[in-house]
């Protein structure tokens, strides 16, 4: 009976939180993310100003979440083009990025900045970062089957290409332009261009 009531407390813990997270990105859509308030959002949601910040201790950690959630689904799709060539499992990762933040471009500026804040100011944020961590494994297995140079480590590698992917989303973000798939095939092979196994002649 005790466990019972735990779990639905638990339940309903977590159903308020997503109650608040829909209410949050709503106005976040509609009006724009410095134009939101706290209050904004628990008028919007119906619950008490307490309720939101126990969820989310900022209105920054709206944002976390969001991002937490997107690099869920990124990796999903990482994962699952696992068995394909390692330009296979780049070019899912380009297009769930796209996926994910097609439709969330005026945000995409704000989840950027609040993205390097919390990697820069946690220690060791950015190690167990659960999207990086999965492409290193998929650039050291890259690495393994000779589809990249390994001038640099695994880690390292990873990391310039999500800094590629980064800062073309921000730049797609500020002109809207070219098309988002573009600018991913773009970015895609840029890096290959710069990482791409040299096969010799001789």
């Amino acid at each position: 009976m005790i466990r019972a009531r735990a779990g639905a407390r638990a339940e309903q813990k977590e159903a308020t939180r997503a109650h608040v997270f829909a209410h949050a990105l709503r106005l976040f859509d509609e009006r724009g993310y410095d134009a939101v308030s706290v209050e904004d959002v628990v008028r919007a949601a119906g619950v008490a100003r307490g309720t939101f910040y126990v969820h989310f201790p900022t209105k920054d950690d709206v944002l976390i979440e969001l991002i937490r959630q997107s690099d869920a689904k990124i990796c999903a799709r990482m994962r699952a083009a696992r068995a394909k060539t390692f330009k296979d499992v780049l070019r899912a990762t380009a297009k769930a990025f796209a996926d994910n933040w097609r439709k969330r471009r005026a945000l995409l500026p704000h989840a950027g900045a609040v993205a390097m804040r919390r990697i820069a100011g946690v220690a060791g944020e950015r190690e167990v970062q659960p999207l990086r961590v999965e492409l290193v494994t998929h650039v050291a297995r890259a690495i393994e089957r000779k589809e990249l140079r390994a001038t640099l480590p695994p880690q390292m590698l990873a990391d310039v290409f999500l800094l590629d992917v980064f800062s073309a989303l921000m730049a797609w973000a500020a002109a809207g332009a070219p098309k988002l798939e573009l600018v991913m095939d773009g970015v895609i092979d840029l890096y290959l261009h710069g990482a791409g196994a040299l096969r010799s002649k001789r």
